[in-house]
């Protein structure tokens, strides 16, 4: 057994890993695929889009199962099957550029990187749960805003030796999970059956936190097909313009999110929840109606700032659900749920950009936000009424 200090070590090392797997994903999923149907490779935009959606169903379905998976073998063999097909969908990619390998590489994208995130959000408990996670989510956040970003930069030479820097990276994060990772996350065997009941019985004592976990989901997927369409064409940005706000509002959210973690580790949880979801929301209305760069500018800094003040408010808050004897399998219940939300948004997105336009598509987005910040104030309101009214 890891004693305190060489747990925390672990843990902070195994970020690592996390935040290169992310990177991974970012340039991958984010970038590279986008961006293959304007260029000459023969891939339609129709294979894309779903290329992007098969990775989020992959990656949500793992999640469903992992956890189980994890008790039955052992954290340490499913970490080194994950990176293994991750490695070798993305070295397909490379080898051979068509629709199949494009389809099949998001596939195993989707499924290989989902453990690791379940080890970490299982590793992240604790009495310091906030701070914790919003270690998770710098290292989530950094990598995925530098995979895009430099992705985006590396695509302006169309240099297509460029995709073998992935796999490459996938190895080196393969090797630093193997150095850092000491315990196992008690892989013990437990009955599929009783399994089932406890989740059964975790999803009926968690009712408030699902529907926050499908909206958010659902309103962050929408954002993927049209943000970067919005903000170049509709805003008339350039590319380089678009990178610098995406720099601006993922280094303030980064920078962030450490502080707000140790706040959500004292602070009030569903008041952070509120305040978050409701600046955020009407951060992102008003920049889908900015006519300036100086406004823009404004609008991402709430968004960036208000971003790293919901996420590990919203984890602590999800971590008092979840019981002891079924942390594993609960996370990864919690992180499905989030993605059949992000399964559902690019699609829903995609329908209502053609129907209103990118502009009304993000208000859209930002009225869930919204909505859900008006949800949770009511659970907080009425919540405390009835506990006063029973201790009466």
């Amino acid at each position: 057994m890891l004693d305190s200090t060489a747990a925390k070590r672990e843990f902070l090392l195994l970020i690592i890993p996390l935040l290169i797997v992310e990177f991974v994903r970012g340039a991958f999923i984010i970038s590279y695929v986008p961006d293959l149907s304007v260029r000459n490779y023969g891939i339609s935009i129709a294979v894309v889009g779903l290329a992007v959606s098969i990775h989020f169903i992959s990656d949500a379905i793992t999640n469903l199962v992992i956890g189980y998976v994890i008790k039955r073998i052992g954290t340490k063999r499913v970490i080194q099957y994950s990176f293994l097909i991750s490695t070798i969908g993305l070295v397909l990619v490379c080898i051979w550029m068509n629709n199949f390998t494009v389809l099949l590489g998001s596939l195993l994208l989707g499924i290989g990187i989902c453990p690791l995130w379940l080890v970490m959000l299982t590793k992240a408990s604790g009495d310091k749960r906030g701070q914790n996670m919003s270690l998770v989510y710098l290292g989530w956040l950094g990598g995925l805003g530098a995979g895009t970003i430099l992705m985006n930069y590396l695509l302006e030479f169309n240099k297509f030796p460029i995709l073998w820097l992935l796999p490459s990276l996938m190895v080196v994060g393969w090797i630093i999970f193997n150095i850092v990772i000491r315990d196992e996350i008690d892989p013990h065997q437990t009955s599929l059956k009783l399994q089932w009941h406890a989740t059964i019985e975790l999803l009926k004592k968690s009712r408030p936190v699902i529907p926050g976990t499908l909206l958010q989901g659902i309103s962050m997927g929408m954002l993927i097909p049209i943000l970067p369409s919005f903000i170049i064409k509709q805003m008339g940005l350039s590319h380089t313009e678009y990178s610098l706000l995406l720099l601006l509002g993922g280094g303030i959210a980064v920078g962030f999110l450490v502080p707000m973690g140790k706040v959500a580790d004292n602070a009030n949880k569903i008041a952070m929840v509120v305040l978050g979801f409701g600046v955020s929301g009407t951060a992102l209305y008003l920049l889908a109606t900015s006519k300036s760069f100086g406004a823009t500018l404004l609008y991402i800094i709430l968004l960036g700032l208000f971003f790293a003040v919901v996420l590990p408010a919203w984890n602590a808050f999800i971590a008092g659900f979840i019981p002891e004897s079924l942390k594993e399998a609960s996370w990864g219940i919690f992180s499905a749920l989030q993605g059949v939300g992000v399964m559902i948004g690019p699609t829903l997105g995609s329908l209502l950009a053609l129907q209103n336009k990118a502009a009304g598509t993000i208000q859209i987005s930002a009225l869930i936000f919204v909505g859900i910040a008006i949800f949770y104030l009511g659970y907080y309101v009425f919540g405390k009424v009835k506990h006063r009214s029973v201790s009466h």
